[in-house]
């Protein structure tokens, strides 16, 4: 059975019922959830979703379906659906530290380089006020074969930027 994938973008000032709205709408019209996304930051919520449907539709079709949801701001992209997992060993990245500009890129510019795919990516700051700690989580994948001596790199990278960096493999099953 062929199906046609969609991308689908959300994005709204937060409030109870957003998840409802869009997926009442999928329902109503056919459309399956393949993979999903969300999270609340600073009062935003944003949610991404990857749905199929047995009709081809162009991206003013679908976005016009959800055109009674003018709170929000909606993003439509058709996806190729030759879609591949990726293959590598799964890690975790804790990165913690002062709050300052360049954690992220220095972080990232590193792991691109080593072609190191970012999978997950989470950012916030904690702490109190006068003593803020910036977070950032990651699951990421790297390359089948890659040496592990990029993980002692990017903990010799936490110095130079001076954050904290703990990595730890991910154990995965396949059934």
């Amino acid at each position: 059975m062929d199906k046609n994938y969609y991308a689908i973008t959300f994005v709204a000032e937060d409030r109870p019922g957003i998840v409802a709205d869009v997926t009442k709408i999928l329902y109503e019209n056919g459309f399956n959830i393949e993979d999903s996304s969300s999270t609340l930051l600073r009062g935003m919520f944003a949610m991404i979703l990857i749905v199929s449907k047995k009709e081809a539709l162009d991206i003013k079709e679908v976005e016009d379906i959800f055109s009674q949801l003018n709170y929000m701001k909606i993003s439509v992209k058709k996806v190729n659906r030759n879609y591949h997992p990726l293959k590598g060993d799964s890690y975790s990245i804790s990165v913690y530290g002062a709050d300052k500009a360049g954690i992220v890129y220095k972080v990232t510019d590193y792991l691109a380089k080593k072609s190191i795919n970012i999978i997950d990516l989470q950012t916030k700051v904690a702490g109190k006020e006068d003593k803020p700690i910036y977070i950032m989580i990651m699951e990421i994948i790297a390359p089948e074969g890659l040496d592990k001596n990029w993980i002692n790199d990017l903990k010799s990278l936490s110095k130079e930027v001076g954050v904290d960096i703990s990595v730890k493999y991910i154990e995965t099953y396949e059934f």
